[in-house]
């Protein structure tokens, strides 16, 4: 990857992250989760890293450094699906996240479930698709996560009772 392209991309990372920054702050429930440690900032970068992991993703569009405006809704839980994706494959495969990790996820399934919650309340189709697809596999993520996690805690204690 040439300098430039590089710093180009680094550049729409510090713009998404500014951009979805803004967008969950708007979210009571998003709020609530920051009375610890890790701030809103450390998990937007988190989640612009991850979306960027791969490479420029084909589906988010073009941001100028002069938007100072609130992503999408739909854009937004691209967003936290592609993070969601990745620290679903670490946590499988390494077993442990970090706190603005673990927030991503939270965040992301609370993100999806207002979404739907909000579709359902407004009679009118307000969701695309795909963007109900998305929030389908948030839940799978979050189901499958709390299934493994839930595992792993049992076996760590049955660990002790065959001494």
């Amino acid at each position: 990857m040439t300098l430039r392209r590089s710093l180009g991309q680094q550049w729409s990372k510090s713009i998404l992250a500014n951009r979805l920054a803004l967008t969950l702050k708007k979210s009571d429930k998003v709020q609530q989760l920051f009375g610890g440690a890790t701030s809103l900032t450390t998990v937007t970068n988190t989640i612009a890293a991850l979306v960027f992991a791969e490479g420029e993703p084909v589906w988010l569009p073009p941001m100028e450094s002069s938007e100072q405006t609130p992503l999408e809704h739909e854009l937004a839980l691209h967003c936290l699906f592609a993070a969601s994706r990745l620290l679903f494959v670490k946590e499988i495969e390494q077993g442990e996240l970090g706190q603005a990790e673990h927030l991503v996820l939270t965040i992301a399934y609370q993100w999806s479930q207002s979404l739907i919650n909000t579709a359902i309340n407004t009679s009118e189709q307000t969701l695309s698709s795909d963007a109900q697809r998305l929030c389908q596999l948030l839940q799978t993520i979050n189901t499958q996560l709390e299934k493994v996690r839930s595992e792993k805690r049992n076996s760590s204690r049955n660990m002790g009772s065959h001494f």
